[in-house]
């Protein structure tokens, strides 16, 4: 184990496992995972403890392993570094000063020793002497032993930033969850019924706890999210939000958001009123408390129910985020499950054939769940927009959240508003209003005055009954059935045109009976027409036929803050700097040592420089050196 190769291999999967952590973003819920990688590589990950990297078990003994392995290589080698970098090697031999690469022998007419140290000191040498048993003087020196430290330097700092991986890795808590001391909450639970299993106590040595708070909201806990579940982690003051402010960009893009935030401890009592943002935390009762988001608080919303295939009432109804609605729809019972409310949507729409970032207003996320709980997903947009030159209110919905929403656009009227479809709709399931439409048709179109009128107008009604009943789908499904293959084509075209002329005639007797409202006084009645009916025909892959329109809203706005105890990122910096210390010393301190041999009666002395590493600028300074030597003995 104190094996120099097994603590790199030790290191070595740290790196690997550190990669997967960075590349794989971590703690997130379960439900994107799949969504991203499908139900068998999630699977395969989630046995790896992938999604939680750093707190894995694996993880957390491959640390354990990684410091006793280095703390043993450290207390073998030091004692030997710490002799080393102390020794100044005087006992070596003219024989081996002669054997080295940078050996001089250089005539000095008068010598004198207090110059010669004095000289090498100036250049940052360490000095010694010493004069063997043959009065010989044998002067040493060394500058640059500092980077013998570097080995100790950077082992330690492996050591301490391991353990301070394992202090936030939260090796006790992981071991409680192994025994059944503590168990991962899986049910959406009120926090009162929350079993104690659960929960963790003040004693928690780390954590990383989330809380979600509305404007006079307070909370004394936070959420840990935890694998498929989570935690609830009991602070040591109570946190409530005074006021929340948030700045945009003109585009509607966030700017800056910030909380005022009231701490109230529960030990002393003391209060303390904080202002903090992203990037500018707060540190209260040794928690940490940092802006990280912020989400919907709740927000009030004021709808209108709409049946799309039906002429039945819109019925108005008063809704909030995060609660739900229940509604009696076709003998069923249905469940509204609100999920988020968006002010500012930045999409890139075509506009002009052209890609352009805009906000296109408010929108709101919900659920709706029939009887045997299966549930399809919305999320619709209060305000229209402008698509192909033209404008819609646009609603998606999908029936899982690993599909992308297919999306209902109905077209706005010449008001911009949505009353110009409602109306079209109910015309266009009213039997009567159809069947004069058709007559009008029939008795001006030429070609029909060889055909049987009547005949003519129930083929009509027939066809619009197709139609009512789901749309062009249907349509086209009672052609397959009742036309040769080879007239299929041309009875689709003129069924086409004959729905399209039909519907345009009820708008204009409808705008001709009521000159008050201006819904359908606009150039492209006719493309209004088009874009109608095609909103009627795909609001049967709508799912459940109910549109929600958002008439307004009292917004409601919560700040999330991320709360974390962290006792081993003291340690972590720590390590950090003694492995820049280390690194450095290593790489960029150059140990040099320099002997000077003068023997006794001799007008010449010996210089000899070595070094720990033998790069080309070792010849140039061990040169100068020589010169510097050789230039002060001729001034003595």
């Amino acid at each position: 184990m104190s094996s120099m190769r097994f603590a790199i291999t030790m290191l070595s999967f740290v790196g690997i496992a550190s990669i997967i952590g960075t590349i794989l973003k971590q703690k997130q819920p379960y439900e994107s995972y799949i969504i991203k990688f499908g139900q068998f590589w999630f699977d395969i990950f989630r046995q790896l403890d992938l999604f939680n990297v750093y707190q894995a078990i694996w993880f957390l003994i491959i640390l354990v392993f990684l410091i006793a392995s280095t703390s043993l290589c450290v207390i073998r080698n030091s004692p030997s570094i710490l002799r080393e970098y102390k020794k100044f090697q005087d006992q070596i031999r003219e024989k081996s000063l002669r054997s080295f690469k940078h050996c001089y022998e250089i005539s000095v007419p008068s010598f004198n020793k207090l110059d010669l140290i004095s000289l090498l000191e100036k250049n940052n040498f360490k000095v010694r002497e010493k004069k063997n048993n043959s009065s010989d003087l044998l002067i040493i020196a060394k500058k640059g032993s500092f980077q013998k430290l570097g080995y100790i330097f950077t082992h330690l700092a492996i050591i301490i930033i391991s353990v301070g991986g394992i202090l936030d890795g939260n090796l006790m808590l992981k071991t409680q969850e192994l025994l059944g001391i503590k168990q991962i909450q899986l049910l959406d639970l009120p926090l009162s019924e929350i079993p104690s299993k659960s929960r963790l106590d003040l004693n928690n040595f780390s954590y990383r706890a989330n809380v979600l708070l509305s404007e006079g909201e307070k909370q004394d806990v936070g959420v840990i999210p935890s694998k498929d579940g989570y935690l609830i982690q009991e602070l040591p003051f109570s946190v409530g939000l005074k006021d929340f402010n948030i700045e945009h960009y003109s585009s509607g893009q966030p700017k800056s958001f910030e909380s005022d935030l009231i701490l109230t401890s529960k030990l002393t009592g003391k209060i303390k009123e904080q202002k903090i943002s992203v990037n500018k935390p707060v540190t209260f009762e040794g928690v940490t408390i940092y802006q990280s988001d912020f989400q919907d608080g709740g927000t009030k919303l004021n709808i209108v129910t709409t049946d799309l295939r039906t002429n039945n009432k819109s019925q108005p109804m008063k809704a909030e985020v995060f609660k739900s609605n229940s509604l009696i729809y076709m003998n069923q019972s249905f469940s509204f499950e609100f999920e988020d409310f968006r002010l500012f949507n930045i999409l890139d729409i075509d506009s002009s054939q052209k890609k352009n970032s805009k906000n296109v207003g408010p929108n709101f996320t919900y659920k709706i769940r029939n009887e045997s709980g299966q549930a399809n997903e919305y999320q619709t947009y209060q305000l229209p927009m402008k698509l192909e030159g033209r404008y819609f209110f646009v609603s998606g919905m999908r029936e899982t959240p690993q599909e992308d929403y297919k999306f209902l656009k109905m077209p706005a009227d010449a008001e911009r508003g949505l009353d110009g479809f409602l109306i079209f709709k109910n015309l266009l399931l009213d039997k009567e209003t159809i069947k004069r439409a058709i007559n009008q048709v029939i008795s001006t179109s030429s070609s029909s005055k060889s055909v049987n009128s009547g005949n003519l107008e129930l083929s009509t009604l027939r066809l619009f009954k197709t139609f009512q009943q789901g749309g062009y789908n249907d349509v086209a499904l009672s052609i397959d059935k009742n036309i040769p293959i080879q007239e299929q084509e041309s009875a689709a075209n003129a069924y086409i045109k004959i729905i399209h002329l039909v519907t345009n005639q009820v708008l204009l007797d409808y705008q001709k009976n009521n000159t008050s409202t201006k819904f359908f006084e606009r150039e492209d009645l006719s493309l209004f027409t088009q874009d109608a009916l095609n909103a009627y025909s795909d609001s049967f892959f709508y799912g459940t036929p109910l549109f929600l329109e958002l008439k307004d809203f009292e917004h409601v706005q919560a700040s999330g803050l991320q709360l974390t105890k962290s006792p081993g990122k003291f340690w972590v910096y720590l390590g950090s700097i003694l492995l820049v210390i280390g690194i450095f010393c290593m790489i960029y301190v150059q140990e040099v040592r320099l002997w000077v041999l003068k023997k006794k009666n001799s007008k010449n002395i010996l210089l000899t420089l070595t070094t720990n590493r033998h790069h080309l600028t070792f010849d140039k300074y061990a040169n100068d050196i020589k010169n510097k030597i050789n230039s002060f003995s001729k001034k003595g």
